[in-house]
């Protein structure tokens, strides 16, 4: 009986010191964690091949995703912790190539992209639209930073609200032919500030989202700047330039005016245009 009682109680205290060790121990998210690469070299990689002049070869890429799947491991992957501890050039480079490889992920997920009766009940968008997908924002949810989230939360609280960035606009794609072109590189963070005044440019000149049309008094902007004009704070060494407008189309325009070359600076001073809203293209920007 005594030998019984001692091995219970040997039991009882290896149990405890069991307990004890794991109450003591690290938080989950603190063990050692797997250093992130900051170059994003494998979506690099993925858009380095399969995107073409901002389009993107969905059929090919369908059939090799092995890079992207792990790309998008390696966005679950990170810590809380890790990231909390990331600048805020990382974070933003983090999260618009987060955006964008999920955006073409989901698009792979319903590859070829079919009309869907529940999601375009009435058919007002192109039958390969992302708008096709049911729930493509607000409800489908992926995993990034120990957390999962929608493409919505990702733009819309942590880009705009969280970091305030409004030059995402510039770069985050949609998959629709309406975005802008989706760059063949990935975003790192050596080359942010760059790349985004780059691409702000480019919205402008290279993708010709914005019409300035000197020729017949017009400037047509895309939805983007009737979308989230809020976004678009004028630069105050121009503030006062287009002060006769109204600040939901001020503020675009004061940005517009930022990236402009001076013949078309020369035009918007003048004010001798009127601003109208161009249609936004729901197509899929698929590479034929």
């Amino acid at each position: 009986m005594r030998h019984r009682n001692i091995a219970s109680f040997q039991r009882l205290l290896l149990l405890v010191c069991v307990l004890l060790l794991a109450a003591c121990g690290p938080e989950p998210d603190t063990y050692p964690a797997v250093p992130f690469d900051h170059q994003h070299t494998l979506f690099d990689e993925v858009l380095g091949t399969y995107v073409k002049d901002g389009l993107v070869n969905y059929k090919a890429l369908k059939n090799d995703q092995d890079n992207l799947d792990s790309y998008l491991k390696s966005l679950a992957a990170v810590t809380p912790t890790q990231y909390e501890k990331w600048t805020r050039r990382q974070k933003l480079a983090f999260w618009i190539n987060a955006y964008n490889a999920y955006t073409i992920k989901v698009i792979l997920d319903h590859y070829p992209v079919t009309r869907s009766w529940l999601a375009d009940l009435w058919r007002r968008y192109p039958a390969d639209s992302i708008r096709q997908i049911p729930g493509v924002w607000k409800w489908l949810r992926w995993p990034v930073a120990g957390k999962t989230y929608t493409l919505d939360h990702m733009e819309h609280v942590i880009m705009r609200q969280k970091i305030v960035e409004p030059r995402i606009h510039f770069v985050l794609v949609c998959a629709s032919k309406g975005c802008p072109l989706l760059e063949s590189r990935a975003f790192d963070t050596a080359h942010l500030e760059q790349r985004l005044d780059q691409a702000a440019n480019n919205y402008i000149y290279r993708d010709h989202k914005v019409e300035i049309d000197g020729e017949n008094g017009a400037v047509r902007l895309p939805q983007i700047f009737n979308w989230f004009w809020e976004d678009f704070s004028p630069f105050e060494e121009f503030a006062g330039f287009f002060a006769e407008h109204p600040a939901e189309i001020a503020g675009p325009l004061n940005w517009i005016y930022h990236y402009a070359n001076a013949e078309d600076r020369e035009f918007l001073r003048s004010g001798s245009y009127q601003v109208s809203y161009l249609d936004y293209d729901w197509g899929l920007n698929e590479l034929e």
